[in-house]
């Protein structure tokens, strides 16, 4: 998993879009030999250590991140914490001084049935080390997520406004980035019902991807 997860952010440039809307272009990107990252963590209820698989796009672009026991779920009688799981990462991003990253997109994909009145949300918010006040928030669907009665398989995208981007500091050394997700499942409107949410389609393909932009300060 170390080894895995060591190679794991070579991740790719972007640079802002002089459009209002705000897709970014590739240009400019620093020297990838001295982008990497080290000393990841993971912890919580949806990711027991071992459970955890990162990739990176051939390209760069984004990073992967599935799950092997991340999922929720609330039938009559469960507990609370079936319905609520979370799992929080955290990477040593090293990097040239000069450059600033920031996430700027996330896509969520798994698999949700939901009887009628069950609702299902999945999140995720980042920062920066030393500005946990600064933090992004990515939600799938917006504003409150699904609701029953519902069965299928999603993949869902959520895109940051400009004024949104959280950024890294330009010192360059080393940034640590912190993720934290979390899938939720609610029956307080139909106690009878139940509900299933999972961060993995049948096909076990990515659960969440988070795609990358850097600048230069």
């Amino acid at each position: 998993m170390h080894a895995l997860f060591a190679g794991l952010l070579t991740l790719t440039s972007f640079a802002l879009s002089v459009l209002a809307n705000p897709v970014p272009e590739p240009l400019e990107h620093p020297d990838w030999s001295k982008v990497f990252i080290r000393n990841p963590k993971y912890f919580g209820s949806g990711c027991p250590w071992g459970t955890v698989d990162a990739t990176l796009a051939p390209d760069g672009s984004y990073l992967n991140l599935a799950f092997s026991q991340y999922e929720a779920q609330v039938y009559k009688g469960s507990k609370p914490n079936e319905a609520h799981k979370n799992c929080q990462l955290s990477f040593e991003l090293h990097f040239p001084q000069g450059w600033a990253v920031t996430l700027y997109e996330t896509t969520f994909t798994g698999f949700v049935k939901l009887d009628p009145k069950v609702t299902a949300l999945q999140s995720a918010t980042y920062h920066f080390g030393g500005h946990p006040k600064d933090t992004a928030t990515f939600k799938c669907p917006k504003p409150s997520g699904w609701k029953g009665p519902l069965t299928q398989s999603y993949s869902c995208t959520d895109q940051l406004l400009l004024h949104s981007f959280v950024w890294s500091s330009c010192k360059g050394t080393y940034e640590t980035l912190f993720i934290n997700t979390s899938i939720d499942v609610d029956n307080s409107k139909n106690r009878k019902g139940s509900g299933f949410i999972n961060t993995e389609t049948a096909e076990a393909v990515v659960a969440q991807l988070y795609r990358c932009q850097w600048r230069r300060c």
